[in-house]
């Protein structure tokens, strides 16, 4: 069924050699029709499903009819004929919260959220955690191609990508903000940030760097285009730290630390969880020698060749995977003592991390602002050491260790550091030869981890939204009127020739009087290009032009600042 009443877009009905079309207007597309479809369009708007069957049974046979509402849906899902989204109380009648947020993530089914056994990447894990959190404090509404209730609190609406400007007076009417995640192919979110009327836009990003430097300028790109009140958010303090040398407000960047679930991924009995796991295995070596651990893809990127390394020089340890596999590794003849544990259902995992002494995670891709696999396994009580590298330090403070590595001043082929394989081997000897140090590590672990709760995460994201509504309700619209010319010295200065001025009138576009005179007054023109170039575009925009025209970068930013205290000052 398609779902009838609908609105319908502005369409214009003909026929060429006997066969109806319509012309739909909103789309610049043309759509062949049956006669029963022409029918049905003339009722879509006031009758139900049952209603137009009823209607047409007696001029057409069912299949007929079926068959034209099949199609319909097929132009539904292409968002031709009929609006979406456009009655959103009336179509969508929610448990209304004290807010709504409209969630906008292409690319992803929204159901695989609530199963998050489909889920692989850690990225994704993370949002459904959110997700699931943040329905304690608003309602989420994803967009999609129909309108349905998913879980409490949590709805599809019918608004493709494509509708959102379309809609904005009514997203701004009935969202709060508008959360979304950080993409490459920008090509959907950057015209959003141009119009005014759409709530503030959060961006959540997990990739900082990588994959040859698109990441940095899609991030770039975003900062730029972003409007005053819009914002990203990271998993750590490290990416703004990072944009910091890119960007002159740092401020655009919020941390948003990820949480974990301290019921699930708790310590339990060490030798019962590694006696289940060498049964599991056949490997009686993994009760009887200390073991060291490995949890992602087995993939360069997730430093699986320098995991190798580590089991080649220790012996002595055993060295323990578990992955969905062993990829290119599994052709390779490996150590001895590197044992393959097999992909375990996300409820066997604090099984799988408490059969770990030691964990490691030595990630050298660019993606990595947080770790997450690193908070689960110190939930579990288990001492983790990790790369001086990205965002993962800060996560484990001092309830592990941290190896060195070699990190890049940029990435090459997605990674940026190499872990050291000597110092993670005498980082893992020192905990594993220390029983007091691997205590008391192993209760740090623990007592920091379960800090990081997904309520507080739900919680930030909230507090975020409220800051940005802050920011809105100071924006102010740059009205004044300014002009280039050359201006002709005075006389204490006529020995210095012709001066070229940006000059500022006392009077905005609507005649107010905004300064203290009827007078002109002048600015350096590079004062005046910053004028300009703030009445069509951002303040990041500005920044950029200005770090280009001006070559000592404070008197750049200081351009800026004054001419937005003038602006500011006179709105």
């Amino acid at each position: 069924m398609i779902d009838f009443p609908k609105t319908l877009h502005q369409l214009h009905f003909f026929q060429e050699d006997g066969v109806p079309y319509a012309a739909d207007l909103d789309k610049a597309r043309v759509v062949e029709l049956s006669a029963a479809m022409l029918d049905i369009l003339r009722l879509a708007e006031t009758q139900t499903d049952d209603a137009i069957i009823e209607t047409l049974s007696a001029s057409y046979e069912a299949d007929d009819i079926s068959e034209a509402f099949e199609r319909f849906a097929e132009l539904e899902k292409e968002g031709l004929l009929f609006n979406r989204g456009e009655d959103l109380q009336r179509s969508l009648e929610t448990e209304s919260k004290w807010r709504k947020l409209l969630v906008v993530i292409p690319g992803i089914d929204v159901d695989s959220f609530f199963d998050i056994e489909t889920l692989s990447a850690g990225t994704n894990m993370a949002l459904a955690h959110m997700i699931q959190h943040l329905t304690q404090y608003a309602d989420l509404h994803f967009t999609g191609s129909r309108n349905r209730k998913i879980a409490d609190g949590v709805y599809e609406v019918d608004i493709g990508i494509e509708d959102l400007v379309r809609l904005r007076s009514k997203i701004a009417e009935t969202y709060y903000g508008i959360l979304t995640l950080h993409q490459e192919h920008e090509r959907w979110l950057l015209p959003l940030y141009r119009y005014p009327e759409f709530p503030p836009i959060l961006v959540q990003n997990h990739a900082p760097r990588g994959h040859g430097g698109h990441a940095i300028n899609s991030m770039l790109r975003h900062y730029a285009a972003m409007r005053d009140y819009d914002g990203f958010t990271a998993p750590s303090d490290y990416v703004r730290d990072f944009y910091s040398q890119y960007v002159w407000d740092p401020s655009f960047f919020n941390t948003l630390p990820n949480g974990v679930d301290a019921t699930l991924f708790k310590p339990m009995e060490k030798m019962v969880a590694k006696k289940e796991i060498a049964a599991e295995v056949g490997d009686e070596r993994i009760e009887e020698v200390p073991t060291v651990g490995y949890l992602s893809r087995v993939q360069s990127e997730k430093g699986a060749s320098v995991y190798l390394k580590l089991a080649e020089l220790n012996p002595d340890l055993i060295f323990l995977i578990a992955g969905p596999n062993l990829g290119r590794y599994a052709s390779r003849k490996l150590p001895d003592n590197l044992v393959y544990i097999g992909f375990h259902p996300r409820e066997r995992l604090p099984l799988i991390y408490n059969a770990f002494d030691v964990y490691c995670f030595m990630s050298m891709s660019g993606e990595e602002t947080f770790g997450l696999t690193v908070l689960e396994a110190m939930a579990c009580g288990v001492p983790p050491v990790v790369s001086n590298f990205d965002g993962v330090p800060s996560v484990v403070a001092d309830a592990g260790l941290v190896a060195d590595a070699e990190n890049f001043d940029r990435d090459i082929a997605t990674l940026v550091s190499y872990p050291c394989p000597v110092d993670f081997s005498e980082k893992i000897n020192m905990l594993l030869n220390n029983t007091e140090m691997w205590q008391i590590l192993s209760q740090a672990a623990r007592n920091r981890a379960v800090s990081f709760t997904w309520d507080k995460t739900a919680n930030r994201i909230v507090r975020i939204f409220e800051e940005l509504h802050r920011k809105k309700k100071l924006v102010n619209p740059n009205r004044l009127l300014n002009v280039f010319a050359p201006t002709q010295p005075v006389e204490r200065e006529a020995e210095q020739g012709l001066k070229y001025r940006s000059l500022v009138l006392s009077m905005n576009e609507r005649y107010e009087r905004c300064l203290m005179r009827d007078s002109v007054y002048p600015l350096s023109v590079e004062d005046g290009v910053a004028l300009s170039i703030l009445k069509n575009h951002t303040t990041r925009e500005a920044e950029t032009i200005l770090a280009d025209l001006v070559a000592d970068e404070t008197e750049a930013r200081a351009t800026l600042k004054r001419v937005r205290g003038l602006i500011d000052g006179t709105a």
